[in-house]
């Protein structure tokens, strides 16, 4: 299916939708902007998601940060940044990210990182963690290729603070491994 018949079949979705809403449901939802958004969230568009077969999902990519080029005066975002405090859930991230359309996004996450032998009681994370990002991103590229880069910027405070580097292309390949960019003793007396 092409763009425009996807277009199409979401609007014929949406508009089976409008059909069965009743007068009185939007005399409501046109009382306030919220009742409006209301309508759509829990009635129109879940039914419409499920006539497309898809899954509805609500306020799913706020983005921590962007970096924007400046185009006559526009913000136009070029770089997407998601921070996030726990590595075991940054697949959430990762996600939004692979949603995104720039040349780069990142992530930058703390984690038990290394796996060097005694950094670490279960040996880090690093692995795991590759693995299951270069899996999201790889799967995301099956249904929209996206071209650009995801990096990946690890925290990890252990003996030093360490911060490590790696960046994927959008087939979900690593494509920069830098290992330890940053490393610094910040913990002795």
């Amino acid at each position: 299916m092409n763009f425009v018949q996807y277009w199409k079949a979401f609007e014929n979705a949406f508009k089976e939708q409008l059909t069965n809403i009743t007068s009185n449901q939007y005399r409501e939802a046109w009382k306030s902007s919220s009742n409006r958004t209301a309508l759509y969230e829990r009635v129109i568009l879940p039914s419409v998601a499920q006539n497309l077969g898809l899954v509805f999902k609500s306020e799913e990519w706020k983005i921590d940060f962007t970096l924007c080029r400046d185009v006559n005066g526009y913000p136009v975002p070029e770089i997407f940044i998601e921070s996030e405090n726990v590595a075991l859930s940054a697949h959430h991230e990762i996600r939004k990210l692979c949603c995104l359309s720039s040349p780069l996004k990142i992530l930058i996450v703390c984690a038990e990182w290394s796996d060097r032998e005694g950094d670490w009681p279960h040996g880090g994370l690093k692995h795991r963690l590759l693995e299951q990002w270069a899996s999201i991103i790889k799967n995301h590229s099956k249904v929209w290729l996206n071209e650009g880069v995801t990096g990946i910027i690890v925290a990890e405070a252990n003996a030093t603070l360490s911060f490590y580097s790696i960046a994927f292309d959008h087939f979900g390949e690593v494509v920069s491994d830098h290992s330890i960019i940053f490393e610094r003793d910040i913990f002795a007396s």
